[in-house]
Order: C-alpha cells, then structure tokens, then sequence
C-alpha cells in the first residue's frame, strides 16, 4: 500500500515537473530573441509618457473626444518616440512640439520637456497652468517638475514631487505612485 502511495506520488510529481519545464522552455523561447540593448532608456520614458495619460484622474479635464494632448518642448530622443507612438494612436493622442510652434496655445495635459531651468519650467507652469509637466532628473524636480525620469541602479524610475502637483485640477493613480519613488519621502 505504501509502495503503490509512492509510485502514485512519484508520477504525478514527474507529470508536474515535466509541464513546469515546457512553460520555462515556451518562456525562454519568448525571451531569449528579445535583447537588452533593443530597448533603450529613451524608449521606455516615451511609454511611461504616454500611460500617464491614463494613469492620472484628470476630473473635468478628461479629453470630451478621448485623444490626449502631448506636448513636448523642443526635440529630443525622448520626443521623438513620443511622436512615434502618437501617430501610431491618432485615435487617443494629439501630439504638439509647442518650441517649435508659433501658431496658438496648444492644450496640453501632459508636457515633456528636457530642459531643467526653474525659470523655463515657471514658464511651462503659467502658460499651461493644468498641465502634468515631465522632465529630466533631481535637478528639476527642485524646480518646480512635477515628475522627472531619474536613475536608480542603471533603470528609469520616476520620482514624483507631490509638493509640486498639490493645487492641481487632477491627481495621480496609486498605481503610478506605486512604482515612483516619492520626492523628499524615500532616499534615492
């Protein structure tokens, strides 16, 4: 009776073992083409950009035709994929370049912009006063940025200053402060 328990137990655990190894072998399969250097730190802010847009309770300034104004100032790898997943999704974003344009205000709900002075990002604020403004780095975070791509173990993370979004028309999702870290609450 033992014996027969363990040739019972011993074939069901073979049986697990042997579907454990096909979905690590249909895993590696997946992964193994895809290598790190195909994806760069420029890719995965311009991502990050775009899912902010849902990533924000934006309350009375959810967009009536659902398309998403993306503002960015100036060109830049950053921009550049931006532009690239804009005109992949013309049916939920609107993309502007408002340095390079000389025509009326664009709306804006989110604006990227890599400069980091607190006077251009004052700037930025009082033109477009309900706007999520993005940047690059401590430095602008400081400034007046509201969330800026930083480096933490050579990987993009965000740091969120929420001194700096407090007073405005929208908040951000739990989700994205989850995987942010929080300006002045957590050492980088």
């Amino acid at each position: 009776m033992i014996r027969q328990f363990l040739r019972n137990r011993l074939s069901t655990t073979s049986i697990h073992q042997f579907i454990l190894g096909l979905v690590v072998l249909a895993l590696l399969s997946v992964c193994l083409p895809v290598r790190s250097d195909d994806f760069q730190d420029e890719d995965l802010k311009a991502v990050y950009l775009y899912r902010f847009a849902f990533l924000v309770n934006w309350r009375d300034m959810q967009p009536a035709d659902g398309r998403y104004d993306f503002c960015v100032y100036g060109d830049s790898s950053v921009s550049r994929r931006l532009q690239d997943i804009a005109n992949s999704k013309p049916e939920q974003v609107h993309y502007h370049d408002i340095k390079a344009s000389v025509s009326s205000e664009a709306r804006c709900q989110i604006i990227y912009t890599p400069e980091r002075a607190e006077e251009h990002i004052r700037t930025l604020h009082n033109r477009y006063p309900n706007a999520l403004i993005v940047g690059e780095g401590k430095r602008f975070s400081k400034a007046g940025g509201m969330i800026s791509f930083i480096k933490v173990n050579n990987r993009v993370k965000l740091l969120i200053n929420r001194k700096n979004i407090q007073g405005m028309p929208f908040t951000l999702r739990s989700q994205l402060l989850s995987i942010a870290v929080i300006d002045g609450e957590e050492e980088i």
